[in-house]
């Protein structure tokens, strides 16, 4: 056995695998690891195409017992994975330059330091010689030890046009142009998108925009709607793009998608009309302010009949009587007995009232429908609508019971405020999940500052300063709550995308997708809404939550803590017969009110009930 002494400097031989270890000269340190796999494929598939560098270490007795591996770490890692996995054996001859121990860290530092990376273009290039000679993509992924899928994207980039690849060569143009640019195969496609803009306009996501101008996503709404099989059937053809994380595919042809859709929504349109309804309008995708033209059917309140008279008469009556012994007995803070009776009495006169009211019978034969897609892909279908023209003529006109002077509130001031600060918080989870909406919902406060002589700013729900709508004196009310997690959820998701500094968020923000910034612009409208509120009446959020279908049953359940025990035991009792049934509040009458409270929490447990201050669809 040789000493090392014997050993000649720059000695060349093959020394088999298992003789072999790493040295802890060795200067490569970082990133060690990454790409050993493909590595080994490599060595498996071509042979080790690069010697190693070792110096000789001795045993006990002074001869040489190993070989430690100074200069090819990452190729030793390599064998020794395949050595592991029994694809070669410790016999394994690997070719090694032998130097002297003293020269192991300079030769280490030497190799490492020299060495540079292949180009990405050489190796596009070259799989796409590879699969011209007669390779498949699954061989070439194999050899290389890469996923087909990489081969793929390889071959993608080597259809660019080739004054792109020489760009990307001379670093005038990134990876990200050419992988925009190979979105469809095209050349003159790609030439026509890149000289229509101008130099500094040149971004990448600029490049994709106006190369899939008219493509349609298929998680797009109209896409989801018709459907892969019938637009293929129809003709149409699909893209799918290699380089999106989530392999997102496209239909090609945009106006069969709408073709497509107007057909099926025809179709729908043409049975409500066989149902008897006087019109019934179709839209692809019913915008913001399209929707907000339509107006709901008013109501009215009716003649009482003589019963109905009657016990309003006896309850007037009854409460005059109150209001008098009340003020004889100096109960002025609302807080004694008799004016807890009287309260019970308004909110019996109330629900008599409501029972009087009906929808406008004039307004009700105008009503038509509106059939549009909705964001899930299904179709929508509003009824009882009136058309702008007939909305417009009725709008102003308020119904008999809110022209009645003096109508009794179902809720305090306190509790409307709370109740409008949950569904502030809905809404505005809604907005943030639908950026459409809300970039629209922006340019309607923007375009009211910008052309109308009165913008009705203050009436607007949108703050545009940026300030975060006040919703902090209801802070302990809203703790907790559904909406409140959704939002504090989808903030954290945006933030971590963001930039440390703030004096790189402009350059950031030009280099993102329009879904990125879409989805920050959401989150920022969305957090401006304000909708908090003392009175009863129809809220500024109206029209916006109807925009955004929002639906209060979502984000808000009746419970004894946020609803129940802040209202009289009567409307408890009202509020069982309307959710549940009479005779489910009949059962609950002898309770006292905190017992009360929480039977009817569980009576009205998965109905869905909902104050008429939250139910926005009745505005």
């Amino acid at each position: 056995m040789l000493s090392p002494n014997q050993v000649h400097e720059d000695q060349v031989r093959l020394i088999p695998v298992g003789h072999l270890t790493l040295s802890p000269l060795n200067v490569r340190k970082t990133d060690a690891e990454q790409g050993i796999d493909e590595l080994a494929a490599l060595i498996l598939s071509q042979g080790l195409l690069q010697n190693l560098t070792v110096y000789p270490e001795a045993d006990e007795q002074g001869n040489v017992a190993h070989y430690a591996v100074v200069a090819g770490g990452r190729r030793w890692r390599a064998l020794q994975g395949l050595l592991e996995r029994g694809q070669i054996t410790a016999d394994y001859p690997v070719l090694c330059r032998v130097i002297a121990y003293e020269r192991a860290v300079e030769m280490s530092l030497a190799e490492n330091s020299g060495r540079a990376e292949m180009h990405p273009a050489d190796q596009f290039e070259a799989f796409r010689a590879l699969v011209d000679a007669g390779q498949s993509v699954e061989d070439v992924a194999a050899r290389f030890g890469v996923e087909p899928v990489v081969v793929q994207r390889r071959l993608k980039l080597a259809n660019v046009a080739p004054c792109f690849i020489t760009l990307y060569r001379e670093r005038k143009a990134t990876l990200e142009h050419l992988m925009a640019l190979a979105i469809t195969d095209d050349q003159e496609r790609q030439q026509q998108a890149w000289n229509s803009l101008k130099s500094y306009e040149r971004y990448p996501e600029a490049l994709r925009r106006i190369l899939t101008e008219h493509d349609i996503s298929t998680r797009h709404p109209l896409a989801r709607y018709v459907g892969l099989r019938e637009y293929e059937k129809a003709g149409g053809v699909v893209r799918r793009d290699l380089f999106a994380q989530d392999g997102e595919e496209a239909m090609l042809d945009g106006a069969l998608v709408h073709q497509l859709a107007a057909a099926r929504l025809d179709k729908v349109a043409a049975k409500l009309k066989r149902e008897g309804l006087p019109w019934v309008d179709v839209h692809l995708q019913l915008d913001y302010a399209t929707r907000a033209a339509y107006g709901p059917v008013g109501t009215v309140e009716r003649e009482a009949s003589a019963a109905e008279r009657k016990r309003l008469d006896r309850l007037n009556a009854e409460r005059d009587q109150l209001t008098a012994q009340a003020a004889d007995a100096g109960d002025d803070d609302g807080e004694g007995e008799l004016s807890a009776r009287i309260r019970e009495i308004d909110a019996k006169i109330a629900q008599v009232r409501v029972g009087l009211t009906e929808s406008d019978p004039e307004q009700t034969a105008l009503a038509g429908a509106v059939v549009s897609v909705a964001h899930n892909g299904k179709v929508s279908i509003e009824r009882d609508l009136l058309r702008p023209e007939d909305a417009r003529r009725f709008r102003g006109a308020r119904t008999r019971a809110e022209r009645e002077a003096g109508a009794p509130r179902e809720h305090s001031a306190a509790l409307v405020r709370r109740l409008t600060a949950h569904r502030t918080l809905a809404l505005q989870v809604e907005l943030a999940r639908q950026p459409m909406v809300a970039a629209v919902a922006l340019a309607h406060r923007l375009v009211l500052d910008t052309f109308y002589a009165v913008s009705d700013a203050y009436n607007h729900p949108l703050k545009i300063s940026g300030d975060t709508s006040g919703l902090e004196d209801q802070a302990q009310s809203l703790e907790g709550c559904e909406a409140q997690k959704a939002l504090e959820i989808q903030r954290a998701a945006l933030a971590q995308q963001l930039p440390e500094e703030p004096g790189a968020l402009l350059t950031w923000l030009l280099q993102q997708s329009h879904e990125t910034v879409l989805s920050l612009l959401a989150y920022c409208v969305a957090v401006t809404v304000d909708g908090v509120q003392m009175d009863e009446g129809p809220s500024r959020l109206d029209e916006l939550a109807r925009a955004v279908q929002l639906d209060m049953r979502k984000w808000w359940t009746v419970a004894a803590a946020n609803y129940l025990s802040a209202i009289p035991k009567a409307r408890i009792l009202g509020v069982v017969t309307e959710g549940v049934s009479a005779e489910a509040a009949a059962g609950l009458e002898k309770l006292k009110k905190v017992a009360l409270a929480e039977a009817a929490e569980r009576q009205l447990a998965g109905t869905g009930w909902l104050p008429r201050v939250l139910r926005i669809a009745a505005a």
